[in-house]
């Protein structure tokens, strides 16, 4: 199934007749509730989908019901899994704003209310400006804002992220000094990010890889940065912060995360399915034709060598704004 007949699925499924759950009986449930911390479209929501296909294509026999919950860099979404009953049946997909939004003051939930799963996939930040733009290169881009910090209007998709963090880094290491006078305009998705660009509203969107190929393929836009450690394959010719001299990878996650305190036996099982699920032919397809790595890393693991470090980076990074409450 593509990604665009899951959409169709999904439609389709949560019409008809469901599978009822039966609580505190134990995995694997017949039905479980996977909320995407993302609208319809965006990087999240893609993910939640290709790994409900993954789970089809595993023969994992239990329903998936994908919630759309977008805005609010994601804090409508995991309260809604704090506020289920803890009986493992709920799970949320999201990124590191699970860390973030804590960090910056938007929310009262840390890292510390949720239970890691398992990281899915990993994702690229890019920069990316309309085709024919004046920035036809990362270099211009910062040569401008060290003149003139607020020169240039960035586009970002979220409020704590890494699209907002893919600019921050960059100029903090070209020798911006004032970083709070650069111009970060927060949409509510891609969607509207990607509008505001072709608009000419905005000079350079920074955002994942994944949701810029699309327009990338029409010719609409064209990728002038990327952060990932060595040149990629999907943006051939496009410099690596590290190829501009900075010593920067910035590898988006999303994972998959539910309540702390969750059943061990819920834990279990979901760590089981979603390695099944990822290891399929099918959740790979669909990746490779977004942009995005399968990059499975269990829960416990995952914390150490991942979540734990990034905090740390990120909030260093974070506080020579004034982002850090």
């Amino acid at each position: 199934m593509t990604v665009a007949s899951a959409g169709l699925a999904l439609v389709a499924s949560t019409t008809a007749c469901m599978p009822d759950i039966h609580r505190n009986d134990g995995f694997p449930p017949p039905r479980v509730t996977a909320i995407a911390a993302g609208s319809p479209g965006g990087g999240l929501d893609l993910t939640t989908r290709i790994t409900n296909d993954g789970f089809e294509a595993a023969g994992i026999d239990t329903f998936i019901l994908i919630e759309n919950m977008g805005g609010g860099g994601g804090n409508p979404a995991r309260a809604a899994v704090l506020q289920r009953e803890n009986d493992g049946t709920s799970v949320v997909f999201e990124s590191n704003r699970i860390f973030l939004s804590k960090v910056t003051g938007t929310t009262d939930m840390s890292l510390d209310d949720f239970t890691p799963l398992a990281q899915l996939t990993t994702d690229y930040e890019v920069w990316i400006v309309k085709s024919g733009s004046k920035y036809d290169s990362a270099e211009k881009v910062l040569d401008d804002i060290k003149k003139d910090a607020g020169s240039v209007n960035f586009g970002i998709g979220t409020v704590p992220s890494d699209d907002q963090l893919n600019v921050l880094r960059p100029a903090s290491e070209y020798g911006v000094e004032d970083l709070s006078k650069i111009n970060l305009v927060a949409f509510s998705d891609g969607g509207d990010l990607n509008n505001e660009l072709l608009g000419g509203r905005i000079d350079v969107a920074s955002t994942g890889m994944s949701e810029a190929m699309e327009l990338v393929d029409s010719g609409d836009v064209e990728i002038i940065a990327v952060s990932a450690p060595e040149p990629v394959d999907s943006a051939p010719g496009v410099p690596t912060w590290h190829d501009l001299g900075m010593d920067i990878t910035i590898n988006h996650w999303r994972g998959v995360f539910g309540p702390k305190n969750m059943p061990q036996d819920a834990v279990n099982w979901w760590r089981e399915s979603l390695k099944k699920s990822v290891e399929t032919d099918e959740f790979a397809k669909q990746a490779e034709a977004l942009g995005i790595n399968p990059e499975y890393v269990a829960g416990d693991e995952w914390l150490d060598t991942v979540i734990r470090p990034e905090q740390e980076e990120s909030t260093e990074v974070l506080e020579k704004v004034g982002l850090v409450k």
